[in-house]
């Protein structure tokens, strides 16, 4: 299959094709990159999740763009295609669902990107794929954001891989097609393990980590991934370390158990 269904994009990914007349902000993602923007941007959102300082913010937007790189990596492993990621081809639009702050990324150019036939080529296809997507549109938003919120490079790209791991997994399961679920396996062992740091501007690839368990809240049959990084819930208005952070110490996680 190599055509991009949008409508599925829309309902599984924050990336859709119109723009929403109820957006709080919007941004053409190669302007946000400038300070100012990207500190209006910090301003607007922080109130939305009663954020304590701007820290929160940073982590809490990377976990949005985590979910456009996820939309991503679904393209090119399901679909064998994928869209052009350059910051100008989208914008970033916030807007509030209920009383939830949101984000949508709008593509404007939906032109498809198809990759080649033949595994040789492929392979050379995919990496270019990420090397744009992540050293030329990641990397350069994420480092507006810490410098408007104050939080390390490594804790905000650390938000990625945690939401990959689960997702990924997901995606392998609940995919039909054997071929794309194959894909789905070899695509992110190359992403995770095999893409150089530059790409990412990191001393080591932010994806390649060790996935460490924990036994689930109420269950104790089963296990749960603990997150890569702290997400910073805590520094928000009633917000607390979450079950699975690494900040939490085990013996608080037993009494959490305890209680549940």
């Amino acid at each position: 299959m190599s055509k991009i269904d949008f409508q599925h994009l829309a309902e599984k990914f924050p990336i859709t094709t119109e723009p929403r007349k109820n957006a709080l902000l919007s941004f053409r993602a190669d302007e946000l990159v400038d300070p100012k923007n990207m500190e209006l941007l910090v301003q607007t959102y922080a109130p939305l999740i009663k954020a304590k300082d701007e820290s929160p913010v940073g982590t809490y937007f990377c976990s949005w763009l985590g979910a456009l790189a996820l939309g991503h990596q679904y393209m090119i492993s399901v679909w064998n295609c994928s869209l052009d990621m350059a910051l100008a081809n989208w914008t970033v639009e916030l807007y509030v669902d209920g009383e939830t702050g949101r984000f949508a990324f709008l593509c404007h150019d939906t032109k498809t990107r198809t990759a080649p036939e033949g595994e040789e080529l492929r392979n050379h296809w995919r990496e270019q794929q990420y090397r744009e997507f992540y050293q030329r549109t990641v990397k350069p938003v994420i480092q507006a954001l810490s410098a408007a919120t104050g939080n390390t490079l490594g804790i905000l790209w650390g938000q990625l891989p945690s939401r990959f791991n689960y997702y990924m997994e997901l995606f392998i399961d609940t995919v039909a097609d054997p071929i794309g679920k194959q894909r789905l396996e070899q695509d992110y062992h190359f992403l995770s393990r095999e893409l150089d740091s530059e790409v990412f501007g990191q001393p080591k690839n932010p994806f390649d980590v060790k996935i460490h368990w924990v036994e689930d809240l109420r269950d104790p049959l089963k296990k749960v991934r603990l997150k890569n990084q702290c997400c910073l819930y805590f520094k928000t208005e009633g917000g607390y370390y979450c079950y699975t952070c690494p900040r939490l110490k085990e013996s608080e996680r037993a009494e959490r158990r305890k209680q549940a």
